[in-house]
């Protein structure tokens, strides 16, 4: 969630790191948003140059929303349908409303966009696919006051069922978390444009190489959303990492909880 401030500075307040994420959409109109919203209550400020659009009033905010695109390639079983397009900038005003602004990320390419980070200084927004079967994949994308997105980079997660991304305390790495085989990748990052700086630069495998275990749905596996015995059974036969918090203190130290074994 990003407020635009229209004033002379053109500047862009982050009051909040947020995340949404939509289990399904439609593409007739607007999509059906079953989310999650997460906020790191963090403050920030920084110049915004691009602004093309000088229509937006005091407070008004971005949101940023991701839809699911293929329900056979996910760990868990989503409600809803899926959606043609996985990305799609709202405008939030102030009596409540949304307005559709931007659409973007076909289904069959951009798919399962399962998690969402702004950069906490710089106009730009991250998000990482979800897939069991292939490695996903972590997307950055610039964004402009009027709700426009524009690719600025694309790299390899290193893992399968990307689920959460961390920026760390310099912003020069993005950390990524891969929840079916539960390894954890740095990525450098530019601090000056946001943009990708290299491929993965360091990877933590916690099955230390072992192949996977468990059975994904379609080949007779566990839906993950359920927590019945033979369900949680299957769930920790291998580790599933599926978060990263980094400490407050020296920004040096990862949390990182695992659903699996």
């Amino acid at each position: 969630m990003a407020p635009y401030n229209n004033n002379d500075s053109k500047v862009l307040a982050h009051q909040s790191t947020s995340v949404l994420t939509s289990d399904a959409s439609s593409d007739g109109g607007n999509p059906t948003i079953i989310s999650h919203v997460h906020f790191d209550h963090m403050s920030h400020t920084n110049s915004f140059n691009d602004c093309d659009n000088d229509n937006f009033g005091v407070d008004q905010q971005l949101f940023f929303v991701t839809s699911y695109s293929d329900f056979d390639k996910l760990a868990h079983g989503p409600r809803g349908h899926t959606a043609k397009h996985t990305l799609r900038v709202y405008r939030f005003l102030t009596d409540g409303s949304l307005v559709l602004l931007h659409v973007n990320g076909e289904g069959q390419k951009v798919i399962n966009p399962a998690f969402s980070r702004f950069h906490p200084r710089l106009n730009v927004v991250y998000t990482c696919t979800e897939d069991i079967e292939e490695n996903g994949k972590i997307l950055a994308y610039k964004i402009l006051s009027d709700g426009s997105l524009t690719e600025i980079g694309c790299v390899d997660a290193g893992g399968t069922s990307t689920c959460y991304l961390t920026i760390d305390r310099d912003q020069r790495h993005l950390i990524a978390v891969n929840y079916w085989d539960s390894s954890l990748v740095v990525i450098p990052l530019s601090k000056e444009t946001g943009e990708f700086a290299g491929p993965i630069q360091n990877v933590y495998d916690p099955r230390h190489g072992q192949a996977m275990i468990a059975a994904a749905k379609k080949h007779g596996g566990v839906n993950h959303s359920q927590n019945d015995e033979s369900t949680i059974a299957q769930r920790q036969v291998d580790p599933h990492s599926h978060a990263l918090v980094l400490d407050p203190f020296e920004g040096c130290v990862a949390y990182v909880p695992d659903l699996g074994k």
